[in-house]
């Protein structure tokens, strides 16, 4: 039986105080309670864990943090979950848009049914579950009218299927599907192996959940890494992560920025991501794994 969470509520004053009891500084009170009133105590503690001395159990702020550094890392972090959820945004329906192309070519619109393609039976039951929950949850007006339309009882074309699921389903039908020509032409529209996409469709796939959620981005580490191409068609990474750094967001980035570049070569997503930095100069970016001179790279010149 687990230990029973025994703390009280603090009031706004008593959390105030209990930030200068443990040594941040805080220069504008009204300020700090307004930011507290508004964004919970716990989910801005998630962004002041990097100020405390070691031990971090004993809770004891560096010397000198100031309450708005921690805010400026919150907002910083804000800024940089609404940008990767745009920009992600943007690879999925460029990927799923080449999947359904490829493959309804070849294996017909309800490509997506045949078992064949699958490398497991309970692969296929899982993801055709998963269509007729969307299907029968959803209110799109285009599976309306397919209902309306086609009322007998087959599942609607791939087409239609695939805007219903998300990223993450995509990810794992994908991971799910047997070696083929299709899925060999989808990697190959963006100049990786097949099993290099389907790494990073992994892990943007949890990027872009967390961005969702509105949970801390900036100094997370990516439970699975992206796989980092050997033979890439375009430009990549000179200076790549060193082990262990590949699981901090800029191995993330650097697939964003690669995977945009396959097919919109006028992407802004380098300056977007510079301005970013350069609006919050105090963020630290070896938190979120940037190499030296990275601005250097061919990848983020291009």
């Amino acid at each position: 039986m687990g230990v029973e969470f025994a703390k009280d509520p603090l009031s706004l004053e008593e959390q105030i105080d209990l930030l200068k009891q443990r040594g941040m500084l805080i220069n504008d009170e009204a300020k700090a309670r307004t930011y507290l009133t508004n964004i919970s105590y716990y989910r801005l503690s998630a962004y002041w864990y990097i100020f405390l001395e070691l031990p971090q159990a004993d809770h004891k702020f560096k010397e000198g943090t100031e309450f708005h550094r921690v805010v400026d890392t919150y907002v910083f972090d804000r800024k940089l979950r609404i940008l990767l959820f745009d920009e992600i945004e943007r690879i999925e329906i460029s990927i799923k848009t080449r999947l359904i192309q490829e493959f309804c070519e070849t294996k017909g619109k309800n490509w997506y049914e045949n078992a064949a393609l699958y490398t497991k039976p309970i692969h296929q039951q899982k993801f055709l579950e998963c269509v007729d929950d969307e299907t029968k949850r959803t209110r799109e007006v285009f599976i309306e009218h397919y209902r309306q339309k086609y009322n007998n009882g087959v599942r609607p074309p791939a087409g239609m299927v695939l805007q219903l699921v998300s990223f993450g389903q995509v990810s794992r039908l994908m991971k799910n599907l047997r070696s083929c020509p299709e899925l060999k032409a989808v990697a190959d529209h963006y100049g990786v192996d097949a099993q290099v996409l389907l790494s990073w469709m992994e892990s943007l796939s949890y990027v872009r959940n967390t961005a969702a959620h509105h949970a801390r981005l900036w100094n997370r580490r990516i439970p699975k890494a992206p796989v980092l191409p050997n033979n890439p068609q375009h430009a990549w990474l000179k200076a790549v992560p060193g082990p262990g750094e590949e699981r901090k967001l800029y191995a993330v980035l650097a697939v964003v920025r690669y995977l945009l570049a396959r097919f919109i070569p006028s992407t802004s997503f380098s300056a977007k991501l510079n301005k970013l930095l350069a609006d919050h100069p105090e963020i630290r970016e070896s938190y979120m794994g940037f190499t030296p001179n990275w601005r250097d790279e061919p990848l983020w010149k291009n």
